[in-house]
């Protein structure tokens, strides 16, 4: 019989962008090992666009759910107690399931300074936890993203031959899967299928894994089946844990910039100078932009450029010294809007 469940947190087109940030850290806590650890997950928030929610994910492996323990974001307290959404089996343990909502943390100017979120777990009983699964699902308000968001999390526990079809309902066609498994043995065999159609087959992983999957032609209801496959060896423990179920697409009002032109000079005294044209092909400004020439993945020059408007045509210089000889160079534009990068790259024949 299958053991537990996922909760649908978020269903619906969000007028914004998403970012989701999860390690896998399986930090031990307490026994003979510390009893306090704090874990950083890298989180960036996107320029000009306002933090609007955000939640914290916990996967934690645990003897009982008698736990005494504190959890801290950002040194700030989140709870002083265990009490989870859901709970499995995991062999002579339980994988438990813990879901907050940090955005109050998070929206401190000391929170939206920071490049990362450090959550500090204490654990103050004899008995070992171990923390197994951990995220943070950020949502911020902008005019120049739209995101469709589905979001499931939980604990579930499948033995082999046993399977599990949730219902996915999605506000979009296309998106990206996200999916955390936690695979008990290097001999099991299991399989994630789509809609009855699209089909994933796992097998040769022992320990976390995540799904990244793009899916196309989804619908307003969507059916995805996980099933653990009969072994022929046995393993312990038996059970393939399921932890939580993302589908995520953003759009953006895209910046798109372009190199128009190049033209290499000499400098006054020594080098090279290179001359770019660059301009904006896009609908909207990038957040942030960057010119850097790079010979054999190694960047020998960089410059910080201005945003460039839609339409709009700017030079810049770069002045670039080398040791004396002939170098293939690529010339590279890389530019972010909101959490979304892109890059257009250009090659450049040097001689020194």
């Amino acid at each position: 019989m299958v053991e537990g469940e996922l909760l649908r947190f978020v269903n619906k087109r969000y007028m914004g962008d998403v970012i989701y940030s999860n390690a896998y850290p399986l930090t031990r806590l307490g026994g003979l090992m510390p009893s306090r650890e704090t874990i950083p997950l890298s989180l960036i928030h996107p320029k000009d666009a306002e933090l609007d929610y955000a939640l914290l994910e916990i996967g934690v492996l645990v003897p009982s759910t008698n736990i005494q323990w504190r959890v801290k974001v950002n040194g700030i307290s989140v709870t002083k107690e265990f009490k989870p959404h859901i709970v499995s089996k995991a062999g002579e343990n339980l994988f438990a399931k813990l879901v907050y909502d940090i955005t109050s943390i998070l929206r401190t100017p000391e929170g939206l300074r920071k490049k990362r979120v450090n959550v500090t777990f204490k654990h103050e009983g004899g008995e070992q936890i171990i923390v197994e699964h951990l995220a943070v699902l950020a949502f911020y308000k902008t005019e120049e993203a739209v995101t469709d968001i589905t979001f499931l999390s939980g604990a579930v526990s499948l033995k082999p031959g046993e399977g599990i079809a949730v219902n996915i309902p999605y506000s979009g066609v296309h998106g990206v899967l996200r999916s955390t498994l936690f695979i008990p043995s290097s001999n099991a065999q299991a399989f994630i299928e789509i809609n009855g159609s699209k089909r994933i087959d796992i097998g040769g992983i022992q320990g976390p894994y995540e799904i990244i999957e793009t899916i196309d032609n989804l619908k307003e209801n969507n059916t995805i089946l996980f099933r653990h496959e009969e072994a022929e060896t046995i393993y312990y423990p038996k059970e393939m844990r399921l932890s939580n179920i993302l589908i995520l697409r953003t759009e953006y009002k895209m910046p798109k910039l372009g190199i128009k032109d190049i033209d290499i000079r000499d400098a006054e005294k020594r080098g090279k100078i290179i001359h770019v044209k660059l301009v904006n092909n896009g609908v909207s400004k990038p957040d942030s932009a960057l010119i850097v020439l790079m010979s054999l993945g190694n960047a020998v020059a960089r410059k910080i450029i201005k945003p460039i408007e839609p339409g709009q045509e700017v030079e810049e210089e770069i002045p670039v010294n080398l040791p004396r000889g002939e170098y293939d160079l690529v010339l590279r534009i890389i530019w972010r809007k909101l959490s979304k990068t892109w890059f257009n790259d250009k090659r450049v024949k040097l001689v020194f």
